[in-house]
């Protein structure tokens, strides 16, 4: 209709797009076909045999680690495939291919982190065979915090060259590199407080303060991510970027413990949260600080937004 403008959308664009469509197509086949190998990956790594855990055994443990490792490669991928698409069907394939596959890698390499330097007191794949569920949501917190943290550089990066793949794996490093030593010192915290490590109290089956663990978990992944919200990447000056981010990521850390801290004394009043969590095993308490620390760490990742 003459004087009448026709706006379409990215959307009604890709809808009349042969070509765009394709892209679109072929970047989705690539992450189902990632998505649909998350079974036989999570065999190979664990050394398990899947089929028998789930059916046969009926291990509930299992079930919970991975599902977690489920969503992690899915939050993985919502970063590999984020943003507008490449027009050229070979870059976005290679583009979304690489970087799916890049995740997988870095959340395997999270896990053995994890069980190798962070708890090496406990064998959390050896507890989660046995169908201990504790060791299962700690594994899981932590598996969903790395996957957090890649998607936050994918995003933040969103550029398909060397220099960027290259500041996501640093990004990963140092994040991986803070996240340990957070819960190294929280473990000898809690210990020297409390008498046992968590790896003692995982192995004895407190569900209660694993839940608390892995939310504290995810809640320090979302205050790391804030970052991305705060620094624009550039190709540029590499270096100071990540020690930005580094700098950043600790003051956003800092700052969880102590709204962390204010926000149990409010939510919990007069509850002796240590004395519930620790020798009670009351899971309610630990589910409750469980959401306060991911509440309070989406919070402030989306504050610097």
């Amino acid at each position: 209709m003459e004087g009448t403008d026709i706006i379409l959308d990215s959307a009604g664009a890709s809808f009349f797009d042969g070509q765009l469509n394709l892209v679109l197509l072929c970047n989705l086949a690539i992450a189902i076909a990632i998505f649909t190998s998350i079974r036989w990956l999570s065999g190979v790594v664990s050394h398990t045999n899947p089929n028998k855990e789930l059916l046969k055994k009926d291990n509930p443990a299992f079930g919970i680690s991975l599902s977690a490792v489920v969503l992690a490669v899915t939050i993985v991928l919502t970063g590999a495939i984020y943003g507008d698409p490449i027009y050229a069907l070979e870059d976005s394939v290679i583009s979304v291919g690489l970087y799916g596959i890049i995740g997988l890698v870095l959340l395997t390499v999270a896990r053995i982190i994890f069980e190798k330097v962070a708890l090496p007191d406990i064998s959390i794949r050896d507890e989660i065979i046995k169908g201990n569920i504790s060791a299962a949501i700690a594994d899981a917190g932590n598996v969903i915090a790395a996957a957090i943290i890649i998607r936050a550089m994918m995003v933040w990066v969103d550029a398909n060259t060397i220099e960027g793949i290259a500041v996501v794996l640093i990004g990963f490093s140092i994040s991986q590199a803070i996240l340990t030593a957070t819960t190294i010192l929280r473990t000898r915290k809690f210990a020297k407080k409390l008498g046992k490590t968590y790896q003692e109290h995982f192995t004895e089956g407190n569900t209660s303060a694993a839940l608390r663990f892995a939310g504290r978990k995810i809640g320090t992944a979302f205050a790391i991510t804030a970052a991305a919200n705060v620094l624009l990447f550039e190709e540029i000056d590499i270096k100071m970027l990540v020690l930005y981010w580094s700098l950043l990521s600790v003051i956003m850390i800092l700052a969880l413990s102590i709204l962390a801290f204010i926000a149990n004394k409010i939510i919990l009043f007069h509850v002796d949260t240590d004395g519930e969590v620790i020798r009670q095993h009351n899971i309610a308490i630990g589910i409750i600080q469980c959401v306060i620390y991911i509440s309070l760490g989406m919070l402030l990742s989306e504050l610097l937004a």
